[in-house]
This record gives C-alpha cells, sequence and structure tokens, in this order.
C-alpha cells in the first residue's frame, strides 16, 4: 500500500511540474487569440486518475504559477485564481467518475467527452470573467475592461478547449501504464 501511495504522489508531482510547464506554452494566433495548455495536464489527469487528484493538481500547479510565473506574486486575490483549474478537474473528473463506476471510461463516448470539456471550459470562461471583475474591485483596478474581454475569452477557451480534447485522447493512450493499479483497473474495465 505504501509503494502504490508513493507513486500516486509521485505522478501527481509530475503532473503538477507538466501543469507549470505547459502553462507557460501559449500560442498566439492573429492579435487577440492566445491558446494556453494548462488544462490538458487537468483534463488528463480528471479522467486518467480521479477528480480529487486533478482538484489537487489544479490548486497546486496554479498556486505554483500564480507565485512565480504571473507577474503578481502572492495578492490577496491569489485564492480566487487558483479555484478555475480545480474547478475545471472537479467537473471533468466527477463526470469521468460516473463512467468508472459503471465500469466504463469517458474517453470511450466521444460526444459526451467533447461536450463535458467544452461545457466546462464555457463555466470556467465565465467564471474567470467574473473573477477578474471581482479581482478588479479588490485591487482597486478599471473594471470596465473585463467586459471588452468577455467574447475573446469564450472565444480562445473553446478553441482552447477542442484543441486540449484533441490532445488528451492519444495522451491517456499513452500514459496508460503508469497509471496506479486502481486507475488501471477501471481502464481494463471500459476497455471491455
Amino acid at each position: 500500500m505504501g509503494n502504490q501511495n508513493l507513486q500516486r504522489i509521485t505522478l501527481n508531482g509530475v503532473l503538477i511540474g507538466l501543469f507549470l510547464v505547459f502553462g507557460l506554452l501559449r500560442f498566439r494566433i492573429g492579435t487577440f487569440l492566445e491558446i494556453g495548455l494548462g488544462s490538458l495536464v487537468i483534463v488528463l489527469a480528471a479522467v486518467a486518475l480521479s477528480p480529487w487528484e486533478a482538484v489537487t493538481i489544479g490548486l497546486i500547479g496554479e498556486f505554483l504559477n500564480q507565485i512565480l510565473f504571473s507577474g503578481y506574486g502572492l495578492t490577496p486575490t491569489t485564492p480566487l485564481w487558483i479555484l478555475p483549474p480545480a474547478i475545471r478537474g472537479l467537473i471533468i473528473g466527477l463526470v469521468a467518475l460516473a463512467f468508472a463506476r459503471k465500469g466504463d471510461h469517458i474517453t470511450k463516448h466521444k460526444v459526451i467527452y467533447f461536450i463535458t470539456v467544452l461545457g466546462t471550459a464555457l463555466f470556467i470562461s465565465g467564471l474567470d470573467t467574473g473573477l477578474l471583475y471581482l479581482d478588479g474591485l479588490i485591487m482597486g483596478y478599471p473594471v470596465h475592461y473585463t467586459w471588452l474581454q468577455t467574447g475573446i475569452r469564450f472565444l480562445t477557451s473553446q478553441v482552447t478547449a477542442v484543441l486540449v480534447a484533441i490532445l488528451v485522447l492519444p495522451l491517456h493512450r499513452a500514459i496508460a501504464f503508469l497509471l496506479p493499479p486502481a486507475a488501471k483497473k477501471n481502464e481494463e474495465k471500459g476497455s471491455e
């Protein structure tokens, strides 16, 4: 049991590190559209591991991202900004868990999988917009800019979500050998 816990903690640590690296990868398309791949790790953790591990990876990964790379460091609103990745992992992870409990896997049901990832991205975009507004009120910067970004934010989130959902499918298959025994058992049930 101790060895399995160590493997799980190690895997989660590696995924937190990948979350930070992928969070730095940004691709600019035109003037307004910027695609980041940080959510790829959260979606992968949600479908391959558990909602709780995806939440943990999202919370710790985004906290480190805020402290190390955001340019803002630790602020009164940092606890707010670490929530969206965790909530993304929770929502997608709970849907994946519902399939796993039936002995199935969410990635075997492509339409539901894509709807879940895209719907969650829309929700997270709305949450991010609300957090940006709240952050402006708390930190004292103009909030009218928040609403101007909303359309771009939603468009970017959907383009990113499609790309992430597509990339997670082969990555999930590729890392199957790394999965802890309990997760492998769910994988085998889902492929029957």
